[in-house]
């Protein structure tokens, strides 16, 4: 709390929910001593995807990827400045101290913010995976929960269909490969403007047929998430848009995705 008694996470935390609503249906399922963990790594990962992936000026991607990169490592050596990574260190001490949190922070100062345009579907999704891989690294220590690549694919292909949300007006196209605008005669000005929902459909069966068969051993948030976008991009890959599905069958997949574990 700072001195005028307000949660200092309280911003971060609500920035997240804001931006992926569907999580808060996950959250019930989290046992009670864990919520405040599962809080605050959802948020830290808002934060790194919005400093990766949604900043425009390159200038200010660059050094905000340098601060957080220096939290991750500082975080790794026993310190911490950040509301958020305060929590994480604070809500499970063993398991979070042990996290390989340095490496996650070579790998952000690695992460090619000018990263080129994809060729493919598995060029798009290969570019993201030593990010994506340090990043389940880190969460699947705090959380005791398995590494595998499928977590980290799952991962990889959430942030394609968030840059797909929010990125179609940016100067990355959304990081819509190549082969797509190739395929069906799109230019990046109808991209921007709506005009390309047969490519922006076939983009989401693509990502679709690129998450792994499952993420078993995972997280509940990845667990969740993972059967959150498969569900989004399954009724993308239908012709039914980019809106959330509704609530019911939001609750059911979360309850599924605690399930299994």
């Amino acid at each position: 709390m700072d001195a005028n008694g307000a949660d200092p996470r309280a911003h971060f935390v609500g920035k997240w929910r804001q931006r992926e609503p569907d999580m808060e249906f996950a959250e019930v399922f989290c046992p009670g001593e864990g919520k405040q963990k599962f809080q605050a790594w959802g948020a830290l990962l808002h934060e790194l995807r919005e400093t990766l992936f949604e900043l425009s000026d390159s200038q200010v991607t660059a050094a905000k990827t340098g601060w957080w990169a220096e939290e991750m490592i500082g975080v790794g050596q026993g310190r911490q400045r950040h509301p958020l990574t305060e929590v994480l260190l604070a809500a499970g001490a063993d398991a979070s101290t042990g996290a390989p949190w340095s490496q996650l922070g070579r790998a952000l100062l690695d992460h090619d913010i000018d990263s080129p345009r994809a060729d493919d579907t598995a060029h798009a999704v290969a570019l993201l995976m030593p990010t994506a891989s340090a990043v389940i690294a880190v969460e699947a220590t705090v959380f005791r929960a398995e590494v595998s690549a499928g977590a980290a694919r799952s991962l990889a292909v959430h942030w394609l269909v968030q840059r797909l949300l929010r990125g179609r007006t940016s100067t990355d196209l959304a990081r819509i490969p190549m082969h797509l605008f190739a395929r069906h005669g799109v230019t990046p000005s109808q991209l921007a403007t709506g005009s390309a929902d047969a490519l922006v459909r076939d983009w989401g069966r693509e990502l679709l047929q690129a998450m792994p068969a499952d993420v078993a051993g995972a997280a509940l948030i990845r667990r969740s998430r993972y059967r959150f976008d498969r569900a989004r991009l399954a009724r993308l890959a239908a012709g039914k848009g980019l809106a959330e599905p509704p609530a019911p069958l939001t609750l059911w997949h979360a309850w599924r995705a605690a399930r299994s574990l």
